[in-house]
């Protein structure tokens, strides 16, 4: 049977054996941590650019409603102007 130094001496072969596997998963903690911190940047650098696309995407549909509204005026004035029945002179000279 073993006794508590035959433990013992297991125990810091053990130790001594495991050494560079420790050092080496430490290692690869440490990495994994600094890898983590990069991704949670990448991250919030992403929704700033989502917000601003939000953003971006709310004024270009304003942008297109007020095209829209501006287009139907234009289109309604060239009406107008193109009746000759409501001037005596036509606005402008359509050609044929």
């Amino acid at each position: 049977m073993l006794d508590k130094e035959d433990l013992q001496a297991i125990a810091q072969l053990m130790d001594l054996k495991l050494g560079p596997i420790n050092n080496r998963l430490d290692t690869m903690g440490g990495g994994l941590d600094t890898m983590d911190g990069r991704l949670d940047t990448m991250d919030g650098r992403l929704n700033t650019v989502g917000d601003k696309l939000n953003s971006i995407d709310e004024r270009l549909s304003n942008v297109e409603e007020d095209t829209k509204i501006t287009r139907n005026a234009v289109n309604d004035l060239l009406e107008w102007a193109d009746d000759a029945s409501i001037q005596d002179v036509p606005l402008f000279k359509k050609s044929k």
